[in-house]
């Protein structure tokens, strides 16, 4: 609930933090502007005037959220071990999951349901994530570490989608897929396992 008494920018920051979570529950189509409004303890017509429709409001949403989502790195000449760099990563995914999942959820269903919204995180916190790990990928292939038969993109964008998926049915949805395991030990499997194919 929207508290009392809040300047603009806070009652659009708190709207924006109430729809997250309705959103979360029930995906872009399943939400109504009344529930949204309700959820937010302010009327509809102050829900549109702050926002002109609903697709505006879920799109100021997922901007609001990357402004706190600080985007994964990855340093293509570090000398860190492969394991090591791939670990940080994998753990990173998994915190970033449990401390967030609202967000999370939400993001599963714009896979789902809204290209655009999907572009948009891909675009601001995907795209150059991958390209970062690729190139860690090609200088570790030059140097001998890595097989020289390697797509390196693809191994880049299916290590990710590995992390992101599992933290988010494990921690997320609690699917039965995904045993309930200490994160240590998951990102030290994934890690080892996903490491073992990519040794020259």
């Amino acid at each position: 609930m929207v508290r009392e008494n809040l300047t603009a920018s806070e009652r659009k920051a708190q709207i924006l933090t109430e729809a997250t979570r309705l959103f979360a529950q029930r995906g872009f189509e399943g939400t109504t502007s009344a529930a949204l409004a309700k959820r937010c303890g302010v009327s509809e017509a102050l829900l549109y005037k702050l926002f002109c429709n609903k697709k505006q409001l879920y799109g100021a949403m997922i901007e609001f959220k990357l402004t706190h989502w600080e985007p994964l790195k990855v340093d293509p000449e570090t000398d860190a071990p492969l394991v090591e760099v791939l670990g940080d990563l994998a753990r990173t995914t998994f915190e970033r999951v449990e401390a967030d999942p609202d967000f999370a959820r939400l993001m599963r269903y714009a896979e789902l349901q809204e290209t655009e919204f999907k572009r948009t995180f891909h675009e601001a916190r995907g795209k150059h994530l991958i390209a970062e790990l690729e190139a860690f990928f090609v200088r570790r292939i030059a140097t001998g570490e890595l097989r020289r038969d390697l797509d390196t993109q693809l191994c880049a964008s299916s290590f990710l989608c590995l992390c992101w998926n599992y933290a988010c049915g494990a921690k997320v949805f609690q699917n039965d897929f995904f045993p309930q395991h200490p994160d240590e030990d998951v990102v030290s499997f994934l890690v080892t396992l996903f490491a073992r194919g990519l040794a020259a």
